[in-house]
Order: structure tokens, then C-alpha cells, then sequence
């Protein structure tokens, strides 16, 4: 989608926003503003909703500005900071500052097209945040294991260090489980049909349906299951050239690796419970495939599979066949 006529490139940091922008006569001006409310109301008024704003996506402290402006029906454009960064390489900058940075994201809009950011739904924001915790949690708790398991080799063991720890493993586990049942709560309330259907399918566990449904934005933020898999970071890359650089081949792993790491342990169910998946399995090996290399394709099996009973709303089919092949 082209850009307006009057555009601002915004770099964000925690504490301070550095936003590079023109007026109506051409003329370029640059400011410098805190990143809270104060700062966003400014920016608004300033310079108006009638321009494009484009940032990259710095964690969560381009959301706020982001929301207020969408939300008051401004233009915003969020890009990938390694798509930018690759810009302002093949142009040869050396040297990095914030205000540097604000005009390349203001040089970039003003050069390519770049696609309107939309607003994510609110349940996807809730169950993001209860995911994230729950792996902070299951972190945590492998490491109290660890250390409880570590202190029963010692000759002499301080019981009140032990109790401390058992009481945050109990702790851990409990806040674990409140968590699994929030996160089913809003799933349910959310994509309850789609969370069922996927549910069908053999191999693909609880844990992965809801991560294909948060990450997926209720599978609203792809549109072919070959996205899915880019998303994911599974797609098979190639790096050769001429006739001597062969490199290996493999998966491009530009994509979500929580997800990919929980789909390849659920490929190792898959290819017990899922005859498609076990199927393409056993052809892979005997055609004298490696093992990850099947399990790979078990995965994106499995994608292919999601995409499609979460794209038409139906259970799974042990007995479909495609009219492709």
C-alpha cells in the first residue's frame, strides 16, 4: 500500500521517541518526545493523523503509540527491523543514532510500498501475555528442579534452602495450572469452533493449537498454508552459487521458534497416530531420508493440515485424499 504525501518515521525506544517527518512545502524537520501518553498526544497533534507513521517492531514499546494512533484512524506501518536495517546497509550509512535511524524508517516510506498495520484483536493480546508467562513459569520451575536436584548431592544440605525451594516449585505449579485453564477460558471464548476442530486432529496436541491460533490471529493473519509454514520458519532454503559455494540444505528458521520447536515434538506423535503423517514418514525413510529431515516434513504435513480445517470450519478426516493428486 503507497504511502501518503506527508510521512514521519518514527524510532522507538523505551523511554524516548526520535520521529523524522516533512510538511506540506517538502521541508524535512525532526523531534525528539518522551514514549508515554504525554508524548503520543503530542505527536497526534503536531503532526496530525492526515500522514503516514511508519516504526519498526521493537518489542513492546512501539504498542501504545501504535494503538492510539490506529485507533484514532491514523496510518500506521509497522516493518520488520531486519528488512530496515538491510535498507540502511545497502545504502551505505556507518554510522547509527536514533535521530539516524527515525530518517531511514522516513527515507524508506518515502521509497517503497509498505503494508497498513492491523489493529490485533484484544483476545490475542490476553492470550499472548498468559502464554508468555506460562513459558517464564516452566523456565522457572525446570530451574528450581535443577537446583532442588543439586543440593541432593551435597554432603551437607541446608534444610530451610530446600523448603524455600519447594515452596516456589508448589507455587510455580500451582500458577501454572491457573494459567492452562485461563488460557483454554479465552480460547474457548474466542475461537471455540476452530479450537475444537483442530482438537481433531492426531499428533497435533493442546499446547500447539493454541499457539496456532494466538500466533495466527485465529488463522485471520495468513491467507495459503505456505504462509503458515514461512511463519512458523520451516520452509526449505537453498544457498548455492555458481560452482562453488554448495551449501547445506535445510529450513529457513525465519519464523516463530517457540511454535516450530513444540510442532517437531508433536511430529514425533504424529507419525504414531496420524496415518497421513506416518505415512509420509515411512516414504521419506524409504527413500533413505534422514530422520529430522521426515520429521520436518511431518511438520509441515501437520501446517498443511491445520490451515485447512481451520480455513473451512471442519473436523479432521483420517480418510480424506486430496483432488490434487
Amino acid at each position: 500500500m503507497k504511502s501518503k504525501q506527508l510521512i514521519a518515521g518514527i524510532d522507538v525506544s523505551k523511554d524516548t521517541l526520535d520521529i523524522y517527518f516533512n510538511d506540506a512545502n517538502g521541508a524535512e524537520h525532526y523531534l525528539k518526545v518522551n514514549n508515554d501518553a504525554i508524548g503520543h498526544h503530542f505527536i497526534i497533534e503536531k503532526l496530525s493523523l492526515d500522514r503516514t507513521y511508519v516504526m519498526e517492531s521493537s518489542g513492546p514499546y512501539y504498542l501504545k503509540l501504535a494503538f492510539i494512533i490506529k485507533s484514532s484512524g491514523g496510518d500506521i506501518r509497522v516493518e520488520n527491523p531486519v528488512v530496515i536495517k538491510r535498507f540502511i546497509q545497502m545504502n551505505l550509512e556507518r554510522n547509527k543514532s536514533d535521530k539516524k535511524d527515525a530518517k531511514w524508517l522516513y527515507r524508506y516510506a518515502c521509497q517503497h510500498q509498505t503494508m497498513e498495520w492491523k489493529l490485533p484483536e484484544k483476545e490475542q493480546f490476553y492470550c499472548t501475555q498468559i502464554i508468555g508467562s506460562i513459558d517464564l513459569y516452566k523456565r522457572q520451575l525446570v530451574m528450581v528442579e535443577n537446583q532442588l536436584h543439586s543440593l541432593d548431592q551435597l554432603p551437607l544440605k541446608s534444610k530451610e534452602v530446600a523448603k524455600s525451594l519447594k515452596q516456589l516449585q508448589v507455587k510455580l505449579k500451582v500458577e501454572l495450572i491457573k494459567l492452562e485453564r485461563e488460557l483454554e477460558q479465552q480460547l474457548e471464548t474466542w475461537q471455540a469452533t476452530q479450537l475444537n476442530n483442530l482438537k481433531t486432529i492426531p499428533g497435533l496436541g493442546k499446547r500447539a493449537v493454541a499457539l496456532l491460533i494466538v500466533y495466527t490471529n485465529g488463522f485471520k493473519k495468513i491467507s495459503n498454508y505456505r504462509q503458515l509454514i514461512a511463519l512458523t520458519g520451516l520452509a526449505p532454503t537453498e544457498h548455492t552459487s555458481g560452482t562453488s559455494v554448495r551449501g547445506k540444505k535445510g529450513i529457513c528458521k525465519m519464523g516463530n521458534g517457540h511454535l516450530r520447536s513444540v510442532l517437531y515434538m508433536c511430529s514425533l506423535s504424529a507419525i504414531k497416530h496420524n496415518k497421513a503423517c506416518k505415512d509420509l514418514y515411512a516414504r521419506l525413510k524409504a527413500k533413505g531420508k534422514n530422520g529430522k529431515v521426515a520429521l520436518i516434513a511431518v511438520c509441515n504435513k501437520l501446517l498443511k493440515q491445520a490451515f485447512a480445517i481451520a480455513t473451512k470450519g471442519t473436523t479432521y478426516q483420517p480418510n480424506y485424499k486430496s483432488s490434487l493428486n
